[in-house]
């Protein structure tokens, strides 16, 4: 008993120690969690292209247009600050995915253990963009992608889509628009 005691004492200062041994440790730590990703001006960059001869109005307008012809629902519009959002449920689930969890699962019970599969089921495709003047005959688009999926059992699990065939497939419908209208 006294020895359960002495331990009870010498644990909570032993922790203590522990983290005096580097007292700078929450303030890295919290610089690391809230910084940017390393390439983050990168992605910025495939995320934005100049348009010619386009209005800020016009290019939101045909954005706009572009995103409902991809199905997606504008949720939110801001014009006058040149801020759009809208987003798309889709599907997730994937036949070879399901079949693997299954036949995990089984292999799991053949051996008498319990598994517990697991499969995305559903998703939803946010696209944010803003544009902005940038001269009298040039305007920015800036687009940015992500997906949020959940899974079978209810998590969910956000990915940004920063692939650069998702920017400039969009860029290439704006200005095709852009172009009919011309």
């Amino acid at each position: 008993m006294r020895a359960l005691r002495r331990l009870m004492l010498i644990l909570p200062v032993t922790a203590m120690a522990a983290g005096c041994q580097d007292p700078d440790w929450a303030n890295r730590t919290a610089l690391q969690v809230g910084a940017p990703r390393v390439d983050a001006a990168e992605i910025r960059e495939r995320q934005t292209a100049l348009f010619a001869t386009a209005s800020e109005e016009r290019l939101l307008v045909e954005a706009t247009q572009v995103l409902q012809d991809l199905g997606f629902t504008i949720e939110e519009s801001a014009p006058r600050f040149g801020v759009l959002a809208g987003s798309k449920d889709r599907d997730a689930t994937e036949a070879p995915e399901v079949a693997g969890q299954i036949a995990l699962m089984v292999a799991f019970a053949v051996l008498g253990a319990q598994y517990n599969p697991t499969w995305d089921s559903d998703q939803v495709i946010r696209a944010t963009l803003s544009t902005r003047q940038v001269s009298a005959q040039e305007a920015s688009l800036r687009v940015s992608f992500e997906r949020i999926v959940t899974n079978n059992r209810g998590m969910t699990r956000v990915e940004e889509l920063t692939a650069p065939e998702f920017s400039t497939g969009f860029f290439d419908k704006v200005r095709a628009g852009l172009a009919q209208r011309t």
